[in-house]
């Protein structure tokens, strides 16, 4: 499952060291072919090595959970896990979360999407490269049901600051659900504690945590 990269542009890498890298064949086992409405789907956005997918997957298995992600030594490895410890309920989408929704999704098919940690891409140049703004929030809302909810963690002030922006601009299509200060401390709740949550930790960040519900 290749992506038109002229169409949907990825920044940043998609392998790791090993140039030789290749898509698994676990992986080409579940890759994701169609989002079907009669399901509860959840799309866990920049899963990263998948930490958060087997977690969300392991506590919502009447759920289908759909990994989107770029970097292939992470879908390899979120295939290799889900076969470990045997979640049959996990998928793969390999490239652009916007391919991901114009070519796979219909309308109001998606109960949750989760973004942990994001690129935050912090120099002011490379603003423009942030996945979530206006159009992002204006475009997933069609592929949301009523009701369903976006989670969103980064421990980037700037990112942090925008996102809460495009949410007020927003507020007749979006809640903010969690608006305490016990409520938004990642790392006091019960949420996946991937690769970049602890890497903020070790660097004296405290990550912030948004939960938005569709009006």
């Amino acid at each position: 499952m290749k992506i038109d990269n002229s169409s949907y542009r990825i920044f940043g890498r998609s392998k790791g060291r090993k140039k030789n890298t290749q898509i698994s064949e676990l992986v080409k086992k579940i890759q994701i072919n169609k989002i079907d409405k009669s399901f509860f789907n959840i799309i866990d956005i920049g899963s990263g090595y998948g930490e958060s997918t087997i977690e969300i997957g392991k506590k919502n298995k009447d759920y289908k959970v759909i990994a989107c992600e770029k970097f292939i030594d992470g879908i390899n490895n979120i295939a290799k896990q889900a076969q470990i410890e045997c979640i049959d309920n996990i998928y793969v989408f390999h490239g652009n979360v916007h391919q991901l929704l114009d070519e796979y999704c219909a309308e109001n098919t998606i109960s949750e999407i989760w973004i942990l940690f994001p690129d935050p891409w912090p120099k002011n140049r490379h603003f423009k490269r942030r996945l979530i703004n206006d159009s992002f929030f204006l475009k997933v809302k069609k592929f949301l049901k009523h009701k369903s909810y976006i989670h969103i963690a980064s421990d980037s002030k700037s990112y942090i600051s925008e996102i809460l922006n495009c949410v007020f601009k927003l507020k007749k299509d979006y809640l903010w659900v969690n608006q305490s200060k016990d409520d938004w401390e990642y790392a006091k709740l019960s949420l996946p504690k991937t690769k970049y949550f602890k890497k903020a930790l070790k660097n004296g960040a405290n990550p912030f945590y948004i939960k938005l519900i569709k009006l």
